[in-house]
């Protein structure tokens, strides 16, 4: 049993905030603490980002823990998406002084990181490269619209293996810093539902595959961000991707039945992020199609 892990697990996104912003003033001279981050500044030239929210309406109240297979979850949501991500920064930094980003409200669009993004503080940073610990499963490293081979070959040398996803806090700060970011994997499955659950032995073993990175890495290794183009359109964005829009989510229902979900939001990400948090018992791999109407100023 991990007892720091369950401890914060337990805790608000406000306490675990503070939390956090205690546990980095002890080894940190520099610790900003603002509506939507908390940031530390290191010595190291990684930047290391998790965020402080999960999806579920209710803390852990009861934790399981399966001893033979090593794993915990919790009838209410474990939440290890994303408080595994936050142990692993508080773990990787006992080892690495890298520089520390804990960002707010990121299943509900990246709200914490997008207002770093808009500070003078990120336009003035530099890394050779940013690490976020904010992926299911065991290896996964997920580079989103950042298109850089050599960070890519950098990253994938020895235990983890590209993969893909749609969007989480380093989508927001990379383009801004400018430097290469991957999101790394945390142990975590079935995300976004109560059947959550943490693998403890694969959370410390990438935990364990970070530091080696980390301990490969000169002041030679420096990776800008290099972004990949997409044509939107075909994603069903908008060009103004920050305007309010009418966003249908389509889904299937536990009846196996097929059902809508509307609402309005800035972004595809902040309109998942509301479908998950109001159907806590849908899993999120049950979203077959998420669109934009066409005419959404209608709705607005």
């Amino acid at each position: 049993m991990n007892k720091e892990f369950e401890k914060i697990c337990r805790m608000s996104q406000k306490e675990l905030k503070k939390y956090v912003k205690q546990n980095l003033q002890k080894s940190y001279d520099s610790v900003v603490c603002q509506d939507g981050f908390v940031y530390a500044e290191g010595n190291f030239p990684v930047l290391l980002v998790a965020h402080l929210d999960t999806v579920h309406r209710e803390l852990p109240k009861l934790m399981i823990y399966d001893k033979e297979k090593n794993i915990i979850s919790s009838p209410q949501g474990i939440g290890g998406d994303d408080r595994a991500g936050v142990y692993m920064v508080l773990e990787v930094i006992k080892r690495y002084n890298c520089s520390v980003l804990f960002c707010e409200d990121e299943e509900i669009g990246c709200v914490g990181s997008g207002k770093f993004a808009e500070t003078n503080l990120a336009k003035e940073l530099d890394f050779n490269y940013i690490i976020e610990f904010d992926r299911a499963n065991a290896n996964d490293a997920v580079f989103y619209q950042c298109a850089n081979p050599d960070f890519e070959d950098f990253i994938t040398k020895e235990f983890y293996k590209k993969a893909y996803g749609s969007f989480t806090d380093i989508c927001e700060i990379a383009p801004v810093i400018g430097c290469a970011a991957v999101n790394l994997s945390c142990g975590y499955y079935n995300p976004h539902t109560i059947d959550e659950y943490v693998n403890l032995t694969e959370m410390e073993e990438s935990i364990k595959a970070a530091c080696k990175i980390l301990k490969r890495t000169t002041e030679n290794d420096k990776f800008e961000y290099i972004d990949e183009e997409y044509d939107y359109e075909d994603w069903g964005y908008a060009n103004e991707y920050y305007e309010e829009k009418y966003y249908v989510i389509e889904y299937t229902a536990a009846d196996g039945m097929t059902e809508w979900y509307d609402t309005i939001a800035v972004s595809r990400e902040e309109a998942i992020g509301k479908f998950v948090m109001e159907n806590p018992n849908v899993p999120y791999a049950n979203v077959e199609d998420v669109w934009v109407d066409k005419e959404s100023s209608k709705y607005l």
